[in-house]
């Protein structure tokens, strides 16, 4: 048997595989969960030997080795097309259910909902039927909805990946509702380009955006009716962030409203429309109302993440934590690990709060930066030249499968490493993928600068500062610039002095611009672990306080941690 056959016959979808180390959907679990269908959790690696996988959902895990006749592994049946059940007419009770909410039978006709039996907690169901279609018009699935608010889907149907009604709209307005009774309401008043999410507010990764493959890219105007609530609001701020704020407008719902349903029963068809005319572009001028940062405003009543999270070293919670959409600068002198503690918090915000990150580093190559991660991520090192206990094989995958999900990588042997080209690269990033909450820069030194003629090294980095700040606060994103020091002139002992944030070469701007600023020391003196982060600036007390943090440092895997305090 070939070798891609025999991985087809196992499940693999083979256009999805290429040679090389990647992740995808797991052919044994992804089909089967109720929740996190999406997630790309099986880790696979296809050489000249043949493949190796492994699951990290269900711990599947096997090997396929080229040249032989028979597979060890047992075969897994591959998917069947999914068996579209008999739906018939709403009949008078569903008409009814409809009618009290101002939805015609015409509109349920023109959107083809029908009725059928649903299976719920095992038992069948009366509900209506939403049939789902891909961008051929091919029914891939068929959802269902109980009176009472239940939801299902057909057995062996394919996964949603394709807004509902979104086969019928036109490449130039859209509107995005939450659900596709609200999609339904819209109908009923005219406005046909509406198109319902798959799986509701609650779907916080969009997993179905990349899986559109860019079909909303045509749409020049994009009005989200969200509902009013707070998690239907989280998801309006995602979309547009995602989508481009550029092209995306947004609605303030009338008194006893949250959605576009209870307008059309409110209010009617007329109002349901003005709101649609008159709704609001994302704010991106220079003036703003203040309604405009009341989001803001009420996530940072509520301890949300604007006021700073933890870098997961305890040590560090009193000085210094990290916010969404500020500029951090690490400096340091030579040799003192100024980019490994950056990828230690950066770790860490992946860790313990799920933020992904852009990187742009010319400190490693690629591969040699993923293996000092995954030694950081298993407590390990990658290399037997630590001393002893390197990791395993199967660490090595856990650690790259997790990596693969929260990093991407800003690189390119064509294209000069300018401030823009990167900022440029950074923006795709974070509207392809979803919850990239940092960009790491590294080191500044590095970036090809082009300094317009008759500008100051002064007057230039003050304005690229002021722009990745800018870039910040409009991704929402935290950025990570690691800077070197001037060159410093050494102790009588040979070391570097500790140097001050006006020591970073280039400009006193770096002081001047950044948010938050932390000086890297270390003791070199044989057999230390001792580290010190000296946290010089701190723009704003949500983030902490100027001071010294002791930490410690393992040599072997380069992780940092809180010194352990002895008792008595």
């Amino acid at each position: 048997m070939a070798f891609y056959d025999e991985l087809a016959d196992l499940g693999f979808v083979t256009a999805d595989l290429y040679e090389g180390q990647s992740k995808i959907l797991c052919p044994s679990c992804s089909d089967t969960r109720t929740k996190n269908k999406h997630e790309k959790c099986l880790s696979i690696s296809i050489d000249g030997e043949g493949a190796q996988w492994r699951c990290h959902h269900c711990d599947w895990e096997g090997n396929v080795w080229r040249n032989t006749m028979q597979s060890p592994f047992k075969q897994k049946e591959k998917k069947k097309s999914p068996k579209i059940p008999n739906l018939q007419g709403l009949g008078d009770k569903g008409l009814k259910w409809f009618a009290d909410r101002g939805i015609s039978e015409a509109t349920l006709d023109m959107a083809g909902v029908e009725s059928g039996q649903a299976f719920v907690d095992g038992a069948k169901k009366p509900a209506i039927a939403f049939v789902h279609r891909d961008k051929d018009g091919k029914t891939i699935n068929v959802k269902f909805r109980t009176q009472d608010k239940e939801f299902s889907q057909i057995k062996d149907g394919h996964r949603l990946p394709y807004l509902w009604n979104l086969v019928d709209v036109d490449k130039d307005h859209l509107i995005i509702v939450e659900g596709e009774v609200d999609a339904l309401a819209c109908m009923e008043a005219g406005m046909t380009n509406v198109v319902s999410v798959p799986d509701g507010a609650s779907d916080k990764k969009l997993v179905w955006i990349d899986e559109l493959n860019g079909d909303l890219n045509g749409f020049k105007r994009i009005v989200l009716l969200t509902d009013g609530d707070s998690v239907g609001i989280a998801m309006r701020n995602e979309l547009a962030r995602r989508l481009g704020r550029h092209r995306c407008w947004r609605v303030e719902w009338d008194e006893g409203c949250k959605d576009p349903n209870d307008v059309l029963i409110g209010y009617g068809r007329e109002r349901l429309v003005e709101l649609v005319k008159t709704a609001e572009p994302w704010p991106l001028k220079a003036l703003h109302e203040t309604k405009a940062y009341a989001d803001d405003a009420f996530a940072l009543l509520n301890g949300e993440v604007k006021t700073g999270i933890s870098t997961g070293i305890t040590a560090m919670d009193w000085n210094y934590k990290v916010r969404a959409g500020e500029l951090n600068i690490i400096s340091g002198a030579p040799g003192v690990g100024k980019s490994e503690f950056m990828d230690q918090i950066c770790l860490n915000l992946a860790s313990e709060h799920g933020w992904r990150f852009a990187v742009c580093s010319f400190e490693n190559p690629v591969d040699e930066h993923i293996n000092k991660l995954a030694a950081k991520y298993i407590g390990k090192p990658a290399w037997d030249s630590q001393g002893g206990g390197k990791m395993t094989h199967e660490e090595w995958g856990k650690a790259v499968g997790f990596i693969g999900d929260h990093y991407y990588w800003i690189r390119s042997d064509d294209e000069a490493p300018t401030v823009d080209w990167c900022l440029e690269n950074a923006t795709a990033c974070v509207q392809r993928y979803p919850n990239v909450r940092g960009l790491i820069l590294d080191p500044y030194n590095e970036f090809e600068h082009r300094r317009p003629s008759g500008w100051t090294e002064t007057e230039y980095v003050s304005k690229m500062l002021a722009q990745l700040k800018r870039w910040a606060a409009a991704n929402e994103c935290a950025i990570f610039l690691v800077a070197h020091p001037a060159k410093l002139r050494r102790n009588q002992d040979g070391s570097f002095p500790v140097p001050e944030p006006y020591d970073i070469a280039g400009s006193a701007n770096f002081y001047n611009k950044a948010d938050n600023i932390l000086i890297v020391e270390r003791d070199f003196t044989e057999g230390s672990d001792d580290i010190r982060i000296h946290v010089k600036k701190i723009r704003f007390k949500q983030s902490g306080r100027v001071g010294c943090v002791e930490l410690k440092y393992n040599y072997k895997d380069g992780t940092y941690r809180s010194p352990v305090k002895m008792s008595g």
